[in-house]
Order: C-alpha cells, then structure tokens, then sequence
C-alpha cells in the first residue's frame, strides 16, 4: 500500500546535506592538534597535559554513543538536537575563555565532547536510514566523511585565524558556525517514515558474549592508535621531524583529512567487491610499515606520504564498521551493534593522544611512542586472521 502523510514531504537529499554539514563542523574535533602549541605556551602546561581533553573526550564521547538511542526515545529527535547544538555551542564557548587545564579539560572533553558524540551518530544513522533502500554505503560514506572534508577544510583556517586572532577568538568562530549548521538541522531534520531491517536479530547483549566481538574491538582500536595520535601530535610532529613553521606543518592534517574523506567515501564499495578481510588486510599491513618509518620522514613530501596512510587506515576502519557489524551480527540492530564497536576507534582517540606526549615528554621526541604504535598496529594483523571466517561468510 503507498505510503500517505500529512507532513510535509521532505527532500531525502536535503536531509542527507544537513546530516553532511553536521560532521563538517564536528570535524573541529581533530583540528586539536593545530592549537596544540598555542594553548601549551597560553596555558604553561605540559605537551601531554595539553592533549588530556582531547584524549578524554573519548571517554566521553564513549558515553555518547550508547545513550543515543536511551536519550531520543526519551527526549524525540527535536529535542535531542536541540540538546546536541546547547552542548555543542556552549562546550566551545567555555573552552575559548578557559584559564586552566581544568576548566578546559571540562569545556572541551565533557560538555563539547558529548555533543559531538550525540551528533556524529546522529548525523550517520540519519542519513543511513534516509538511504538504506537506495544508496545507503553512500549515505554512510558521506555523512562519516563529512567529518574529515571537515577537518581538512578547517585545519588552515584554524591556523590561519589563530595566527592573526588568537586561539580563543578562532574557537569562538567555530562556536558561532557549529550553532548555526545545527539550529537549521534542528529545525529541518526528521526520521524517515519506514525503514528496512533484516531478520537477524543479535542484540547488543548477545554481541558482548562473543569472543568475536572482542577480537574485532581490540583489532580496531590497535590498528587505530596512530590515529590518535596523528590528531594531537601530527603538526607537532611535523614541526620537530622536518624543521617547519605551524602554518606549513599544518598542511599534512590537511593531506591526512583529505585522504580520510576520500577513503570514508570509496572504501565500502571497493569491500563490497574484493571483501572485507581482504580490503582490511592489505590496509593493515600498509600501516604497519608506514608506522614503522615516520621517524625517517625528514622532508615534507615523505610526511605528506605519512599522512596519507594515516588517514587510509583511519578511514578504512570507521567506514566499514558498520559493514563489519552487519556481516557479524546483521542489521536489525545495527545502530546500536555499529555505536558498539565505534568505540574502539574512539578509545584509541584516547590512548594515542597519551602515548605519544608521554613520548615526547620523556625523550624529547616522537621515537619511542612510534615504536609502540607500530607494534600495536602489528598486533592486530593476526586478530584480524582469526575472525577471517566471520568476515567472508555470507
């Protein structure tokens, strides 16, 4: 029977650039990096005391994935906008005018933090869901690329502003643009009015008996740390490595951001033709190696090399979590199997960040945290091997 409303009908494709724009902005979320010196030298505090925020607001944003679909089914769609652009806004806000590592830490990894998780997730399953009979990989590519065509773009502007104004005038125009995007998302955006799920029915519950859960988890999150640690560290790293101003250093988060984009968007179709095992190996490997030989990139075309594999393997894991989660466990509750197993990418965001200042303040540079990043990302080649099964069964 066709489907009649009384709603005023909605443009799937409008919905789709909303969802699109709300992970542009977030996208500032690995922007850190780029403010890093500046708020060291404005703060006085320590290299790893400067990444904590941004390390603990994957804690945060942990939270924020699985009270998700608790808070919308209280709250409803609207309000749970609403209530992501308040946190959002406010979180930046507070974060310009912090004077300490703690107001900072507070501003920015919890009452940021939070509305970013609620929007990134709500960005992507909306869009998914708008799509999921037609181009739903599509759908899932933009919205979670969204993110890193986000940070590619507002890497140099943030380091152009903050180099003429400042870090805190620079994060409250990022304030002002994040609450206007998501005010017009808020008012524009609505879940679709059917949807599409298969039979299987593994619940987040039964996924967390399985042994393969916690292989996959721990496969994503070890493969992932160089990610985190390119967030906080990449500029500085660049800086030390190669001998370069911030403005220059600044351009790799660009390669990497553009390179992680343009993975996010034409990963899941390129699994969908040769498998997933085979597409996460071959990309696994690849960063081992890669990992393995930054402390040798001493000239900036070797760096943007190394930025560019940091943001395939970053770009391959969170574009085809879902689609890991989907073969595993199906669909029919994907939102929360896929918010799951994100945060194994989220807690790398957390311990990456660590790793590499503890690094930095211990030794002066970067060697030693490179060296653990690479046996880590070494670790979870064999993970993958043993879930292989799992992965090609149909």
């Amino acid at each position: 029977m066709p489907r009649t409303s009384t709603k005023l009908r909605v443009n799937p494709w409008l919905i789709l650039t909303l969802c699109f724009l709300i992970n542009f902005m977030l996208g500032f979320k690995h922007v850190w990096s780029v403010l890093v010196p500046y708020v060291e030298v404005d703060l006085k505090i320590s290299r790893a005391l400067v990444v904590l925020p941004f390390s603990l607001m994957s804690i945060v944003n942990v939270v924020g994935f699985s009270m998700i679909d608790y808070v919308k089914s209280r709250l409803g769609l609207k309000l749970t906008l609403t209530l992501t652009t308040v946190s959002t806004g406010l979180g930046l806000i507070l974060t310009s005018i912090s004077q300490d590592i703690v107001m900072l830490t507070i501003s920015y990894a919890f009452i940021y933090g939070i509305g970013q998780a609620l929007g990134y997730v709500l960005a992507v399953t909306l869009g998914v869901k708008w799509f999921y009979r037609t181009r739903k990989g599509l759908a899932a590519g933009l919205t979670s690329g969204g993110y890193s065509l986000g940070t590619l773009v507002l890497a140099p502007i943030t380091s152009y502003l903050v180099s003429c104004f400042g870090w805190r005038l620079t994060t409250l125009a990022i304030a002002t643009a994040s609450v206007i995007v998501m005010s017009v998302a808020t008012v524009v955006l609505t879940e679709p009015q059917d949807e599409v799920v298969s039979s299987r029915t593994y619940t987040p519950l039964d996924i967390l008996k399985t042994k393969t859960f916690y292989m996959a988890w721990s496969m994503i999150f070890l493969t992932s740390l160089i990610d985190g640690f390119a967030a906080s560290h990449l500029t500085p790293f660049v800086m030390e490595y190669v001998g370069v101003g911030v403005l220059i250093a600044s351009t790799a988060v660009s390669v990497y951001s553009l390179v992680n984009f343009l993975t996010r968007v034409v990963i899941g179709e390129v699994a969908e033709r040769i498998g997933i095992y085979r597409i996460l190996m071959i990309v696994y490997i690849i960063s081992t190696l890669n990992i393995a030989l930054l402390p040798t990139y001493r000239f900036l075309p070797l760096t943007y090399l190394g930025s560019s594999l940091i943001g395939v393997i970053h770009g391959t894991n969170v574009a085809l979590i879902p689609l890991i989660a989907a073969r595993m466990w199906g669909t029919k509750y994907l939102g929360s199997n896929y918010g799951l197993l994100l945060t194994s990418a989220t807690m790398s965001m957390l311990a990456g960040p660590i790793i590499g200042g503890l690094s930095h303040d211990l030794t002066g540079n970067y060697d030693l945290s490179l060296t653990i990043l690479t046996i880590a990302s070494a670790t979870g080649i064999p993970l993958l091997y043993m879930i292989r099964k799992e992965l090609t069964q149909g």
